[in-house]
C-alpha cells in the first residue's frame, strides 16, 4: 500500500510561540508498506535510523500491522522543509489505507504530532508543517492545541535555497520572541513578506544563520525567509527569477510549486479548527 505527502515551507516558525504558519510545496515523500506478519517488528528497509524506526513501529503497531516500509523522498533531509512531517503523514495514510479506514485529517495530524514529540523528531509537534504537508495551501496553527485557525490557498511561484553553510545550533534567544508573535499576526492578515522577515530576524539570530538571503530580497516583490529551523530558505511571489539569480551566489536553488490541494483523499472535519 502506498501513500504520499508534501514538503512544507515556513512563513512563521512555531518553535518560539507554538503558533505557526506553513504552506505545502511540491517536493514529496512516498511511503510503501508491505505487510508481513512473520517479522518480529516493523522496520524501514535499508534505513538504520532509530527514531524513524521507532515511529514506524509506534504507528503500525497501533493499527495492528507489521510491515516492511520503503521510503522514497524528494525533500532534502534536515533542512527545515517538513521532511519528517511528510514521512509520518505518508506512513499514517498508508497504514489507514491498508486497513480500509477513512483518511480523517484531524486524526492523522494529531497522531503525527504526538508520535513526532514522543520520538524526538520535533520540538513542538510540528502541527503547522504536518498540516501543510497533508492538506496543502497555507495553514495557520496552534501547535500546543493541535488545531488550525484557518487554511487558505496561496498563489505564486516558489524557490528554495539550499545554502553552502551548516546550522550551528537550535537554541532560542530569550529576547525577541515578540517579533515572532507579531509575525504571526501579520501572516494572519496576509502580510507574508513582513511576517517572513520578522520571523527570520529572530530565528536567524537564534540559530546563528545568515540573514543576508532575506535582506537581498527586500527590494523585490517576493516574500522570503528561513524555512523551519534551517538551513534552507524559501521565497514565493509572482516572479522569483531575479531572486533566484541572486540566491545562486549562496548555494543551490530549486524551483518548486506551491500546492493547494491535499496529498491524499482526506476528510477534513470541523473539529480540526479552533
Amino acid at each position: 500500500m502506498k501513500a504520499k505527502a508534501y514538503g512544507a515551507g515556513t512563513v512563521v516558525n512555531a518553535l518560539a510561540t507554538f503558533k505557526g504558519c506553513a504552506f505545502g510545496i511540491s517536493l514529496k515523500t512516498e511511503v510503501k508498506i508491505e505487510v508481513d506478519e512473520n517479522i518480529k517488528t516493523s522496520y524501514i528497509h535499508g534505513v538504520d535510523d532509530e527514531k524513524a524506526n521507532f515511529v514506524v513501529n509506534k504507528i503500525l503497531s497501533s493499527l495492528g500491522l507489521k510491515a516492511v516500509v520503503e521510503v522514497d523522498s524528494e525533500i532534502p533531509k534536515g533542512m527545515g522543509l517538513g521532511g519528517s512531517s511528510a514521512f509520518v503523514n505518508a506512513l499514517i495514510c498508508a497504514g489507514f489505507k491498508e486497513r480500509g479506514e477513512v483518511l480523517n485529517a484531524y486524526r492523522i495530524l494529531k497522531t503525527n504530532s504526538r508520535v513526532s514529540l514522543e520520538a524526538g523528531i520535533s520540538y513542538t509537534g510540528a502541527f503547522d508543517d504536518a498540516s501543510a504537508s497533508l492538506l496543502g495551501g497555507i495553514n495557520f496553527s496552534d501547535n500546543k492545541k493541535m488545531k488550525l485557525f484557518k487554511i487558505e490557498n496561496l498563489e505564486g511561484k516558489a524557490i528554495i535555497l539550499i545554502p553552502e553553510w551548516n546550522r550551528k545550533k537550535v537554541e532560542l534567544k530569550k529576547s525577541g520572541k515578540e517579533l515572532v508573535e507579531k509575525a504571526f499576526l501579520l501572516a494572519l492578515d496576509g502580510k507574508y513578506k513582513e511576517a517572513m522577515y520578522l520571523n527570520s530576524l529572530y530565528y536567524c539570530s537564534s540559530f546563528e544563520l545568515p540573514l543576508e538571503p532575506i535582506l537581498v530580497s527586500k527590494d523585490l516583490d517576493v516574500s522570503a525567509g528561513l524555512s523551519g529551523n534551517g538551513t534552507a530558505y524559501i521565497a514565493f511571489g509572482n516572479d522569483v527569477n531575479e531572486l533566484k539569480k541572486i540566491w545562486e551566489n549562496f548555494g543551490e536553488v530549486l524551483f518548486v510549486k506551491i500546492v493547494n490541494k491535499p496529498s491524499e483523499n482526506v476528510f477534513i472535519p470541523k473539529e480540526i479548527f479552533i
